[in-house]
Order: structure tokens, then C-alpha cells, then sequence
């Protein structure tokens, strides 16, 4: 089984094109499945990591769409953008592209989207679906979103489909890290890690989101939203600048007031309003504690030279770092932020 050199960090081949159109960036990546391609090879099980907003499903999606392309050869990793094919994959409604997500109403993804329903078990949902024939070209190509969020019972039940994909078609999970699936699904996958993009393609992601700025902020943005481009963008908006500041300076101005910081960052949470998703909320208390940690590690080099202030700086960081993992875990927010305040204010372990 070849594995891709994202997954390795073997060498691009020399003489290769620098990109292949679509989302921006993940080059090396984009390489590599047009190298499989051209030679016939490309099919099977991926497993697509990256932090959040990084570009994952953009790049499933891109190549769903030059697989299926109605104008594109077949050992061509390209689209036209124009074909019917190209518009159904765009709008998601490609009768060969399947995808799954994880509902926002619940914590984990139902057994019942993979298998369907206990009276209609491998009659439908995911494993069912890529197992049909193709019914427009000759591929069929499935993504499943939020793996992240796949339970063992779940894990379990995509095992034989992973470890034996129907010829001919691209099976794509994506998630933040390898590390939070079961080993039996990583060993059935070839694992592509995608990095965030840096120098020029950063200004552009950037430019695409209406955000005119150097390479160094668009770089300094993304590090300090964990590779989340959408969330960087944000950022370097007015709003997000003044949300910087707001957060910033009662972090850095002794002593922390607990409940004031709470009552910030609660309060900036609702004005995303009653209708937005819990997805969109986690996303920006993710964002507000990438603030808090890159305040604290600029703190942690200012008093480099005295060490007898770094205790409280570096529990400070870990705990925001803790509180972003207990984001991802779907904690509740309210109490969440209220005992990361508290903790903050504390200065060290209870």
C-alpha cells in the first residue's frame, strides 16, 4: 500500500507543478493523489487531519469533483468547473458523492447514519451507500465529516468497509488529529496530515475571505487561531481586534477579575444570538482561548529573566490549552469558562 508523503514526509518528486487549482494550498497533498491517479492507483481509505478551518472537506471536495468531472480524463486530477457534475458535487447532490456529518444536536454520530436504523440495518446509511454501484460515471466517492466524533460502536461498524472499499472508489474521513480515532481505523487508512498554509497562499486565503494584509499577520493569525483560516480572518476584522484587546487586557492587568473575564467572554458568545449553532459557539470559545494562549506565551518570553514569575504564567497557559481540549469534548460552556476564569485568577493547581 503506497502512503502519502504527507504521512511521511518523503520527498515531492522534482519536476512536479507547484499546484493543481483548487482550495488553496495542501500542494504536496494535491501531488500526491495526482501521482496515484495517473497511474491508476488511486482508491481506498484516507484519513484527512488538520486543525479545524484548515481546508479538509474543501480538498475531499475538490477532488470528489475532478473525480467525477464529466469533462475531465480519467487520469487527470482536474475539473471544469462547468459540467453538470462539477455543479451537482459543488451542491452537494452528486447522486455519487456520499457524505455524512455529525448532527448539532447530538454528541456523537449515529450508529444509524453509518448502518441505518435497527430495522433497516446495512439497508442503508453510509457502508450501504458506497457499496452501490456507480450511478452516473465509474467512481463513487464518500466523506465522512466530523470523525472526530465517531464512537466505538460507530468506529466499529465502518471497519470491514474501510479495510475493503468497493473498487474504484475514495473513501475520505476527516478530523483534527489521528490520535482520536481507534487504532483499528487509523491501521485501515492512509493518513494525510495538512499543515496551514504560510508565506503567499496565506495572504490568499486570506484576500478570498476580504482580509488585505502582509504574510506575516496572515501568519501570525493563523498560528494564533490553530490553523482555523476562517477564524484567523475573523481576527484581523475590527471586531476581532477589538475582542483581541477586550480579552487581553483582562488577562494581562493583575490581578484577574474572574468574574468579570466570564461575564466577556459569556457575553461575546451571545451576541452570535440565539439561532447560531453549537458548532459556531464552540468555534469562537475556541477562539477566545487561542487568545488567551498566545497572550500567556508572550508572557512567558517577556519574563524569561525572571523566573519567579513564570509558575503562574505557565499554569495560566496549560490551563487555557486544557480548556480548548475540553472545548472539543463538548463540555458545558458555561461552566466551562467559569471555572477556566476562576482557574486563571487562581494562578495555580486548587
Amino acid at each position: 500500500m503506497t502512503t502519502p508523503p504527507a504521512a511521511t514526509g518523503a520527498a515531492i518528486p522534482p519536476g512536479q507543478a507547484a499546484d493543481f487549482g483548487g482550495p488553496v494550498g495542501h500542494g504536496e497533498a494535491k501531488r500526491w493523489f495526482a501521482n496515484s491517479l495517473a497511474k491508476g492507483c488511486l482508491s481506498g481509505s484516507f484519513l484527512l487531519v488538520g486543525p479545524p478551518g484548515i481546508g479538509k472537506a474543501a480538498l475531499a471536495k475538490w477532488i470528489a469533483k475532478c473525480l467525477l468531472c464529466d469533462e475531465s480524463g480519467e487520469r487527470s486530477l482536474s475539473c471544469c468547473g462547468r459540467c453538470p457534475s462539477c455543479f451537482q458535487v459543488e451542491a452537494e447532490t452528486h447522486p455519487d458523492l456520499v457524505q455524512v456529518r455529525k448532527p448539532e444536536d447530538r454528541a456523537f454520530i449515529p450508529v444509524e447514519l453509518l448502518i441505518g436504523p435497527a430495522e433497516n440495518r446495512m439497508r442503508e446509511g453510509f457502508n450501504r451507500d458506497i457499496r452501490l454501484r456507480p450511478f452516473h460515471g465509474t467512481r463513487k466517492v464518500a466523506i465522512l465529516h466530523d470523525a472526530d466524533y465517531l464512537n466505538d460502536e460507530g468506529s466499529n461498524s465502518l471497519l470491514k468497509t474501510l479495510e475493503e472499499p468497493p473498487p474504484d472508489s475514495l473513501i475520505f474521513l476527516l478530523g483534527t488529529n489521528e490520535q482520536r480515532q481507534l487504532p483499528t481505523i487509523r491501521s485501515r487508512c492512509r493518513i494525510v496530515r495538512l499543515h496551514p498554509p504560510r508565506g503567499e497562499q496565506a495572504v490568499e486565503l486570506m484576500r478570498r475571505r476580504g482580509i488585505d494584509c502582509d504574510a506575516a499577520t496572515a501568519e501570525r493569525a493563523i498560528e494564533l487561531c490553530g490553523g482555523d483560516c476562517q477564524a484567523a480572518a475573523e481576527v484581523l476584522t475590527a471586531d476581532g481586534a477589538k475582542l483581541r484587546q477586550a480579552i487581553t487586557q483582562r488577562l494581562v492587568t493583575p490581578p484577574i477579575r474572574p468574574v468579570d473575564l466570564a461575564q466577556v467572554v459569556t457575553s461575546v458568545i451571545e451576541d452570535l444570538g440565539k439561532a447560531a449553532s453549537s458548532a459556531v459557539k464552540r468555534d469562537r470559545l475556541r477562539d477566545i482561548l487561542s487568545i488567551a494562549i498566545d497572550t500567556f506565551r508572550q508572557q512567558l518570553i517577556d519574563s524569561a529573566d525572571r523566573p519567579e514569575q513564570l509558575a503562574p504564567i505557565i499554569y495560566r497557559l496549560d490551563r487555557s490549552i486544557e480548556a480548548i481540549a475540553q472545548v472539543q469534548r463538548n463540555a458545558n460552556q458555561t461552566t466551562l469558562i467559569e471555572c477556566w476564569a476562576a482557574d486563571l485568577a487562581r494562578g495555580n493547581p486548587a
